[in-house]
This record gives structure tokens, sequence and C-alpha cells, in this order.
């Protein structure tokens, strides 16, 4: 191609010719051609990235929007893109419900509102967003582009990066986002190279015609920007003289103004440089003049910019400390007067004080700075700006003043996922004297909260004692909020009285005098507590808690409502309406996301309960979209648990095994219900390869760490794994036990008497006890159809299929050993179709391994049903309905169906509930109607 014919590239003094890189252009060019692109175009400084985007911006078919990430003082400028991409449209877009947002699930849905201003879904405009210099990037950036890569495709938008990756280093969260971008469909990342030899002599022919082209490749290294100002100065020896060959032909006024803009980074309003500058008008005007029509600096609309990055940092390089410290000291003066109301401008006057060693001015700023940003929910940013202002700024006399900015800072630490910086910060603040009661009862309880978070448990609680002994006599809002605070450490590790005790106090104080969220929260701590216990009136506390929480702005109550609504529901014999609130929840983690805490924990309970309902398929898409690509941290680690059941049902044991190690970091914690979770993933392992020792040993372990707490549902949930272990140890034919096995079973069977006996209404605890009993007997030989049944039955009406089919599994094995084959077949053909279905391949392999041992063909299947049963009824609670309709008994129902007397009461409870009556004559009034 004849140099004439290249793109050029216009700057001031040269016009560069665009050489090569042909495919590279392709790439780019498509990305302003239509959207579902995502080009990172990396490279060193002066290689071509900006120049290559310009030129196919020129073409451009879709609208563009354009950003650039800056640096000052050597340090990136936190939401500068951001603030140039917003402030073109109008500035930042409100909060969704116009409130000012302090948690940390609204990052999220900032990130969202943000997104839908830019290039909302379904837009008929293909938009082409372009940032500039990524490696400057901030954290609360690179998350907001993530989100608009990854759903580039519904806002008809492509993204255009452009990334330095020679000297600069980038800071972790930068090189984590190029990764995460380039890991989407259809993302590219374009590398751009020096020019070769035979590229350099066909730029410099484009140039300055004939030349040395030898000497000048190897002066440059094939950089095209360091070849462009060659031509300015030809006789340059060294790169520094290259780059500052047209600064120095400039008069004192001009180059005084080139440093100046230097300091205020690449670009620079004309006001400000001409505030800065303190020079006459008739003066400043020749200087700008001079400065442009030597190409040191362009005009781009109302700015200033220098021609290259690597010019503006060569005119730094030669200022000495002294005139850099009375420029910054300029620039901060000529910012501060301007008083713009952004967080990009307080963050920059911060950093000019800063390096002129102004260092109360500059906390001040930091200050602003870190408020503006945290109402942007920018958290990591706003810590950043709040660390710098306690680093260089007087401690405040007041120690209660001192205390009151350390906690704004704390909290922000805290929603910047720093919970441990937050306590040190508080813990140290606390450490003076001269704090009143009620700031010093709020600060500890705060301090409590945020050594919770950080996993220092114990310490938390501590922190929440002394803040309830530091109280005044007269209840108030503080209150409410410290016992809510002790109520939920209680619950947490299992002590669910004391729960209720701090749950009650708490509530009677926040309705009085506390906020709907204390309320709420209170409410339900106190309502899952009381279920814990067996209260079941205790539902409607945490009903009223989840309804409250809905109108509360901070949505973590929410979220921990329906976490706590799910587990409570499962605990009360109430499996359909603990799938109904595991789909809400499910529904909510879209626009809250896992970054809290309690977001996660919903997260789990509804994986948890698609898991016990048998949904696999649906589980594992769940656990892929919150999983897949992303790095969770904190109480997001639990889906790795959840996963782990998931692929232990499925008998997936590697990939169990990869669960669990993700969830290593876990293993420090003492929650009660993480120890079984823990041991309960790690002995399921253990037992499906074989290692009966390794399984023995975790759960009893974990038995003994759960010793003390009230948590009867994980340690039966335990039992039932070690118990089911010992059995399969001894084998289809058990005998006599040998010491070690006897001293096993002993040990095991003396926890199962510790849990007492079951609540028909928890049909959980009621179906693993019988369960946990039924193994103990089948390792001593001794199993019994009919309690084997029982147990099906429970886990029937508790709607877990993959137990029932288990239960199926071993009843047909006790019917095989009393030689009645006819109902080994069909129960063992019942356990294989729920196996088969739910993908159950452990118990589906141990049915076909009976059925090919025994001989026995498959009963046929039963007779589908004509309709669907009523109110939801199982085809067992429809019979137990059709004879209530006749006026049975329990015990008369029991007879007619080979069940005993306890399951007929299970299922008569879940009748009634069902069908919404009170009694028995109700629902024989119904059954008249419905059951023929």
């Amino acid at each position: 191609m004849p140099a004439g014919d290249h793109d050029r590239v216009i700057g001031a003094g040269t016009a560069l010719p665009y050489i090569g890189r042909v495919a590279q252009r392709a790439v780019v060019a498509a990305a302003f051609r239509e959207p579902g692109h995502i080009v990172v175009l990396s490279g060193e400084a002066g290689v071509g990235k900006s120049s290559l985007v310009a030129v196919e911006r020129a073409a451009a078919v879709t609208e563009v929007i354009e950003g650039s990430c800056l640096q000052l003082a050597g340090q990136a400028l936190p939401l500068a893109a951001l603030e140039q991409i917003f402030d073109a449209h109008g500035g930042w877009p409100a909060a969704a419900d116009g409130a000012e947002q302090q948690s940390a699930e609204q990052r999220l849905r900032a990130v969202r509102v943000w997104a839908d201003a830019l290039a909302p879904s379904g837009s008929p405009t293909a938009t082409t967003l372009v940032i500039d210099d990524l490696h400057w990037a901030d954290e609360t950036t690179c998350d907001f582009l993530v989100y608009l890569a990854c759903t580039a495709a519904r806002r008809r938008l492509s993204l255009v990066l452009t990334l330095r990756d020679d000297e600069t280093p980038m800071v972790g969260r930068v090189q984590q986002a190029v990764d995460e971008l380039t890991r989407l469909p259809g993302a590219q990342c374009v590398e751009l190279q020096r020019l070769d030899r035979a590229e350099t002599r066909e730029l410099v022919a484009a140039l300055a015609g004939d030349s040395d082209v030898d000497a000048w490749y190897e002066q440059t290294k094939g950089n095209p920007y360091l070849l462009g100002e060659l031509v300015k100065d030809p006789g340059a020896r060294r790169v520094k003289d290259v780059l500052l060959s047209r600064v120095r032909s400039l008069g004192p006024d001009a180059a005084g103004l080139i440093r100046l803009a230097a300091i205020f980074g690449l670009w620079v309003p004309d006001e400000r440089l001409c505030r800065a500058s303190e020079l006459p008008p008739d003066r400043y005007g020749a200087a700008v003049r001079e400065a442009v029509d030597v190409g040191v600096l362009v005009v781009e609309g109302a700015d200033y910019a220098f021609r290259h990055s690597l010019m503006c940092d060569a005119v730094l390089s030669q200022l000495l400390p002294f005139e850099r410290r009375r420029l910054h000291e300029q620039a901060a003066r000529a910012l501060s007067t301007d008083a713009a109301d952004d967080v990009v401008t307080a963050a920059a006057v911060s950093l000019h004080w800063a390096a002129a060693g102004v260092n109360d001015e500059a906390a001040d700023w930091s200050v602003r700075a870190a408020r503006k940003a945290r109402r942007l929910n920018a958290f990591a940013e706003s810590w950043a700006h709040y660390q710098r202002a306690l680093q260089v700024g007087r401690p405040d006399t007041d120690p209660e003043a001192r205390l009151e900015l350390v906690l704004e800072v704390a909290g922000t630490a805290r929603l910047a996922g720093d919970p441990k910086a937050a306590a040190a910060l508080l813990e140290q603040a606390l450490g003076a004297g001269g704090i009143g009661r009620p700031a010093r009862a709020s600060a500890l309880e705060r301090l409590g909260c945020f050594l919770w978070e950080a996993g220092l448990t114990g310490r938390s609680r501590a922190a929440y004692a002394e803040a309830a002994a530091t109280l005044d006599p007269e209840v108030t809002a503080c209150h409410a909020q410290v016992w809510g605070a002790m109520a939920r450490g209680a619950f947490i590790m299992a002590e669910f009285e004391e729960a209720v005790r701090s749950a009650d106090r708490a509530i009677a104080a926040a309705r009085e005098h506390g906020t709907t969220a204390v309320l709420a929260d209170a409410l339900t701590t106190r309502g899952t507590a009381g279920t814990f216990l067996g209260d079941r009136s205790a539902v409607d506390l945490l009903r009223e808690g989840v309804r409250l929480a809905r109108d509360v702005e901070d949505r973590v109550v929410l979220c921990r409502g329906y976490a706590n609504l799910i587990v409570a529901y499962e605990f009360s014999g109430m499996p359909a309406e603990a799938s109904v609130a595991a789909l809400e929840g499910l529904r909510l983690l879209p626009e809250y996301g896992l970054e809290l805490a309690v977001g996660a924990a919903l997260a789990c309970n509804a994986a948890n309960m698609l898991i016990r309902r048998g949904h696999y398929a649906r589980c594992e898409e769940v656990l892929a979209e919150l999983l897949d690509g992303r790095i969770v941290q904190g109480q997001g680690l639990h889906l790795h648990l959840e996963r782990a059941e998931l692929h232990l049902a499925m008998g997936n044991t590697e990939a169990a095994r990869a669960s669990l190690a993700a969830a290593s970091s876990l293993s420090e914690t003492d929650e009660p219900t993480v120890v079984a979770a823990l041991a309960a993933a790690t002995a399921g392992i253990q037992a499906q390869v074989g290692d009966r020792d390794g399984c023995y040993r975790t759960v009893d372990g974990a038995l003994r760490r759960l010793s003390s707490t009230e948590d009867r549902h994980s340690r039966v949930e335990l039992l039932v794994i070690g118990l089911r272990n010992e059995a399969d140890r001894s084998g289809a034919v058990a005998g006599r036990p040998d010491r070690e096995t006897a001293a096993r079973l002993d040990r095991l069977t003396a926890e199962l008497d510790q849990l007492g006996l079951a609540d028909p209404d928890d049909l959980n605890f009621a179906a693993d006890l019988r369960t946990a009993r039924n193994e103990c007997a089948r390792a001593g030989g001794t199993a019994d159809a009919a309690e084997w049944a029982e147990a099906v039955a429970l886990w029937r009406a508790a709607d877990r299929p993959r137990e029932e089919a288990y239960c199926l599994l071993r009843e047909a094995e006790c019917h095989v050993a009393a030689r009645q084959r006819a109902k080994a077949a069909a129960t063992a053909t019942a356990a294989r179709e729920i196996a088969e279905r739910l993908g159950a391949a452990p118990i589906l392999g141990d049915v076909d391994a009976l059925l090919s041992r025994t001989r026995m063909v498959p009963a046929p299947a039963p007779r589908a049903p004509a309709e669907d049963r009523p109110y939801g009824l199982t085809d067992r609670e429809y019979e137990v309905l059709a004879l209530l309709g006749t006026g049975a008994t329990n015990r008369q129902i029991a007879r007619k169906l080979f069940i005993s007397d306890r399951t007929v009461g299970v299922h008569v409870s879940r009748v009634l509930h069902k069908l919404q009556v009170a009694n028995r004559a109700q629902a024989a009034a119904v059954a008249a109607k419905v059951a023929r």
C-alpha cells in the first residue's frame, strides 16, 4: 500500500500515517460497526493503541462514548473515567429508589443503574464504549466494565479498552478484570507490538523521505510515537531528548505553563490552568498559544491535553522536588477555589495538597472525596480516601469526635470487604478515654459486628457483652440494637434459648424506640430460634420480620429474613412452603448479589432446598450461575459446600472433593452450622471411597465440637452418616461386632440417645432420627422392614426423595432377608424409579446391584393417576384423607395402610395443613367432596 494511502492520525505539528496492523484494525473496526464485541488493546506506551482506536472511530457506525482512567502524582485518580462518562450524560444516575444507600449489596444495584443509564437493555441504538488507560482503573470502574461486558449483548454494546502493559504495574483488580474480560465469549485481547524494520522504513519514508532508517530504528526500537517525534529533532541522541525537543523550544512563560499542566495530569481544563498559572490574561494567552503551536499541547474542546502521555511523563521527570511542591500547591489552590462538587475533583485536590506537603488540607479533602465516593457506593475507593485522611491528618483532640469519624471510616472498610481492618480501627479508637457510655455502647456493638464478619467470633461476642454492660438503665434505640446483635450471635452459635431471651428484649425495645430494620432483624432471630426449639408459633414472628423487611432500605435484613424463613419452614414440617420461600429468595439474588454475607446465606439455603427436593439439574444451574467464573469469599464459600453435597448425591466424588477444597478456608471458623457442613461433606466423600476409619474420625470430631450446642439437626444428620458408615463396614450380613466396632457403635448411639425424642411436626428431625436408629440396627444385624418403611413414610412426608429412595432400598433388603420377594421387588423398583429420576447414581447403583444379586425382576410400574391429587396431596396423604372421610381413627388407618400410628399422625397433620382446616371433622367434610 503506498504511503499516501495510509490512514493518517492528525496531531498538532505532525500528521502520522498509520502503518500496518491490518488484523488488529479489523478487530477494533468491528467494535465500532456492531454491538457485542469486547476488545482489550494492549501494548507499551507510544506503540499506537490510541491512534488505532482514533483511526477506526472515525468510521464508527455505533454511538461512541469515551472516558479515560487518569493518574495524578503517580497515583490513580479513582472514578475518573466514570466521572467523564456520566458528566457527558448529565451527571451520575440517581439511586434506584432515590435514597442514599449504605450497604454492600447496593453497590451491585448501583452498577446496574449506571449500566442502564449508559446502555439500557434492548436499546435501539448500538453503542461503543471506549476506555483509555485501563491500567489506572480503580476497583469500581473494573467492576462496572466487567458487568457491562457480561451484559453487552442485550445492551447492544461493544467495549474497546486500551491498556499499557510495559513499565506501569497493574494492580491486582485490574489484572483480574482483564482476565475476566478476556474469558468472555467473543472477547479478544489484541496486543500491539513495535514496528519491525520494514514497517519503520515505510513510516520514515512517509515522514521524512529518504533517511538513515537503520539509525532511526536503533534509536526508537520501532516505537511509532518516538519515530514521529524524531522528525522534529533528527539530531537527538537520547529518548528523553526526543520527547523534550518540542518543550525546549518554548519561552519561559510557555515552559512554566507546560510544567504546571503536567502537574495536573494528561489533560487540564483551560479555566483551571489559567487560574493556577497566576499569569495575566495576555501573557497566559500567549503562553498557551505557543505550547499549542509547537505541538506540546493539543486543544480538546475546553481542555488542553498533552499530545502523548510519554511527553507529560518526560516533563514531570525534569522537575526538581521544590518545583513539584510549589506547582502542586498552585494546582491545589486553583482546584479548591473551583470547589466542583464531584468525587474526582475532591480526590485531585487531596493528592495535590499531599504532594505539596500540606497534610491537614490533604486530610480534609480526602474525607470529602471519601464521603462522595461512598454516596456513589464506591466503597473500595471511599475506604482508600479515608485511609489517606487518617494517615496524614492530625488526630482530633475530642475523643468522641474522633470516634465518630472512625465509625464512619470503619463502616466503609467493612463495606469494602475488610472487616478486620474496620475492627482494628475501632478497637484503637475505643482505647482512648473520655468517651461517654451511650457512644461507647454503640461503638462496641459495631465492633462486635466487624469482628464477627472477620471470623473472630469469640472476640465479637465479648464486644457485644461489653456493649450490653455499658448501656444506661433507661432503654433506648441503642439497647434494641445491642440486644438484637447479641441474639443474632447466640443464634448463629446454636444457643437458641439465649437467642430467644435476647431477641425478646430487643423486640420490646425496638417496638418502642428502635428502627424498623432493627425490629425486623430481631423478629427474624426470635422466630427462627423459637422454631428450632419446637415453638411452631414462632414462625409467625419470622413472617412478621420478613414483611417488615420489605420496607427497609437496608436490604440485608430482607435477605437474612428469607434465608431463615427457608430453614424455619423446613424444620417445621412445611417442605412445600420452604421450597416456595427458596424460589422467592433466588429471585432476590440477581438484584442483591452475593457480595454480602446474608446474600450468600440466602443462596446456600435456597440451593440446599433444591437438593433436598431432588431438583439436581436446577441446583446445578443455580450453582454454576453463582460460582463459575467468579471469585467468592467469606459466606460465599458455603456455596462450594452445597455443590459438594450435590456432587455426592449424584455420585461424582472427585467433583465433590474439588468443591470441598474450594471451601477449605472455612475450616478455621467455629460456627456450628459450618463445622457440621464441612464434616458432612468430608465424611460423605470418605464413605463413598470406602475410607471407613476416616469417616468415623470426621463424624466423631464434629460431634465433639457440637456437643455443647443446641443444634440437634446438624448432630443427627452427622449421626446418620456415621452409623451408615458403620453398617456399611459390617457388610450385608452383620455378625457379632468386635471390641472396636462395639466401641464405635456405643459412642454413636450414646450421642443419639442425648438428642431426645422427635417432635412430630419436625419431619426432618424425626426422619433422621428414625433413619439413624435403623442404621444402628443394620450395623447390629437386626434391621427391620417395618422400621425402614416408617422412615420411608417420614421422608416422603418431608418431601426428601433421595432419602426416601435410600430407605426403600434398605426396606427391600429386609424383605429379601425375610424371603418376601414380591415385596422386595416392588420396594426396590420404587427406590430405583426415584433414584433414576433424580440422577442419584450411588443409590441407583446399589439398587441395581441388589436386583442383580437376588435375580429379582423389577415390579411393573404402577398405573398413573387419572388426575392430579387435589391440594397438593401426595398419594399416601390422599389415602389417609379418604380414610378420614370414613371416620377412621389413627390406629384403624395404620392397620389399613400397614404403617405405624406415629406415621399416621404425621400424615394427618400434613393433610390438615394442606387443606387449611382445623380438625379431623372438617377434613372429613372435604374428603366427602374430593376423595373417592
